[in-house]
């Protein structure tokens, strides 16, 4: 028997040990709750890293080439599909840049926290999310349009209330153009940072 047969037998039985070892051992019993919820995100976690790692990689390491474009592309149509979860996606998007500005700032002051928390009651008071932007004073809700969250929301709202894709558009537009400024105000906070830091040697300066 050649290597090549000798190896595929033993990973067969080996896959066949592990699948049958679950309903032999625990067959007929209660998981406790904590292992519940583990087994519960096992399936997505490995599905995800699945695609990630055949999309992404080769024998070689880290490579981009034509699959990532066919993953994105079948993303974007699912996304442009359901146009509610585009809004939540664009969202999510600027409000992650805007927390990469945010960590590169926490990376100058001794106490991060303090950023966080100022951010977070913005986020609360200004995007309309809790309090509409129209009772809010003037100058608050002109704030409230370069923060995150504040023209993803109206776009959702224009999606739930049934006007479709096209009604939301210019929203979705404002917020991706808030996130992109967010993603480069920390890029260039992040390259002055690094600079300063190697030149003091030091990275808190505050």
């Amino acid at each position: 028997m050649s290597d090549a047969w000798t190896t595929v037998i033993v990973l067969a039985v080996t896959t066949l040990l592990i699948r049958a070892s679950g309903p032999v051992l625990l067959g007929g019993r209660d998981l406790p709750v904590p292992i519940r919820r583990v087994v519960v995100l096992l399936a997505p976690a490995l599905l995800a890293a699945l695609v990630i790692t055949e999309t992404l990689s080769d024998a070689n390491g880290l490579v981009l080439d034509e699959r990532a474009a066919g993953v994105a592309a079948a993303g974007l149509s699912l996304l442009w599909r359901d146009s509610l979860l585009l809004a939540m996606a664009v969202g999510s998007l600027a409000c992650a840049f805007f927390g990469l500005t945010l960590g590169a700032l926490g990376l100058r002051f001794r106490d991060v926290w303090v950023i966080s928390n100022v951010a977070v009651a913005l986020l609360l008071l200004l995007t309309g999310v809790n309090v509409p932007s129209d009772a809010l004073p003037g100058w608050m809700a002109t704030v409230g349009q370069f923060l995150p969250i504040t023209h993803a929301a109206s776009a959702a709202r224009e999606l739930a209330a049934g006007h479709g894709l096209a009604a939301a558009a210019p929203a979705l537009g404002r917020e991706a153009l808030v996130g992109l400024g967010y993603a480069i105000l920390a890029a260039v906070l992040l390259k002055v940072f690094e600079t300063e830091s190697r030149r003091t040697a030091s990275l808190e300066t505050l």
